[in-house]
């Protein structure tokens, strides 16, 4: 009988002795894995939470730049926008002086536009597309903050005379208004209309745009400084751009997220079209078509898009969009001013996601 109570003794000692290594095995080995994978660690924890809010989400408001006087023809379209706008959200517009303030005012309610839900600010702006040259907000779940990122007028490809130093000073003061945080990204060339996000971690940009902006750089270190900026998990890249286009090809002109996983593409026969697609649907995104300009606002219970002037293709439109987004009002309103300054209804607004912070 000693004999097995001395054997089993031993044999505990043995099972303790071995889990004892075992651990300090697993330790070594889980402290070596934390010490070489530690950079990509570092950069998840980094990221973790940081995101782009889809512009479907609730809006607090919509930000706009009043046309100068180059830009007056622009400024009926303008009205027909904020009319849309104003019913169902806060607009802020941005002036340079008093005077334009009233000047703009007058324009408006000479339109049939009421003064009725917008803020004026009086603040130096140069041309009349926020889009580009606004706020990018981004929220880690407990702060929403501003990203500011440099503007120069879309590489002057519009003209080495345009100019965009108060335009890019336009983050910082919405910032300081809003009493958020600004962080500054003036090392990198971006305009949200080249942003397109589904606010879950994926991202489709126009590559020529971001190259032509930025030359030099690889596109893993374009991706590189998106995720780290973004939260992104997936940068999908779109190629090609008609030259005549002087954002060289921002992707708010050809492809559009209309839920998280549904991504919209124009249906003019491009190669550029076909081969977003490819990767989209290889990204594992439903792909659908739409047969006009994807250049629309979503807001807080409607859509403002632009309509083509023919009766019979912009109720083909507007029946796509209102399946597209079947919880909101559809406009399809006159852009074509807009238009043919190069841009769109979505170029020329600036959404404010509604934050807490």
């Amino acid at each position: 009988m000693g004999r097995i109570y001395l054997l089993f003794f031993l044999t505990i000692v043995g099972f303790l002795v071995a889990c004892d290594y075992a651990d300090d095995t697993i330790l070594n080995s889980e402290e070596e894995m934390m010490s070489e994978t530690n950079d990509f660690v570092f950069e998840q924890d980094l990221n973790s939470g940081i995101r782009v809010p889809a512009e479907w989400e609730p809006h607090a408001a919509t930000w706009m730049q009043w046309p100068k006087h180059y830009e007056a023809n622009m400024r009926p379209a303008f009205a027909n926008i904020i009319q849309v706008i104003q019913a169902y959200e806060p607009v802020h517009l941005l002036t340079n002086s008093e005077a334009e303030k009233a000047e703009a005012v007058q324009f408006l309610s000479q339109q049939g536009v009421s003064n009725t839900n917008i803020t004026w600010h009086i603040v130096p702006v140069d041309n009349s597309w926020p889009r580009d040259n606004g706020p990018i907000y981004v929220t880690d779940g407990t702060e929403t903050w501003i990203q500011n990122w440099k503007f120069d007028a879309w590489g002057s490809n519009f003209g080495k005379d345009v100019e965009f130093k108060n335009d890019n000073l336009v983050p910082i003061f919405i910032g300081n208004y809003l009493g958020l945080r600004v962080e500054d990204r003036q090392d990198y060339i971006l305009e949200k209309g080249n942003l397109e996000v589904n606010g879950e971690g994926i991202a489709v940009l126009n590559w020529d745009c971001q190259d032509d902006r930025n030359p030099g750089m690889t596109q893993d270190e374009h991706e590189a400084i998106l995720k780290e900026a973004f939260g992104l998990t997936k940068v999908i890249w779109a190629y090609g751009h008609d030259p005549a286009d002087g954002t060289t090809g921002h992707i708010d002109g050809t492809a559009r997220f209309i839920d998280t996983y549904t991504l919209t593409i124009t249906d003019f026969g491009l190669k550029t079209e076909q081969d977003l697609a490819k990767a989209a649907e290889a990204a594992g995104l439903e792909v659908v078509w739409y047969p006009g300009s994807p250049n629309w606002l979503v807001g807080n219970g409607f859509v403002a898009a632009m309509g083509a002037g023919d009766a019979a293709f912009d109720a083909e439109l507007k029946s796509l969009l209102e399946s597209f987004f079947p919880d909101r009002d559809v406009y399809l309103l006159d852009a074509k001013t807009i238009e043919t300054a190069g841009g769109g209804i979505h170029c020329v607004t600036n959404d404010m996601p509604a934050f807490e912070n």
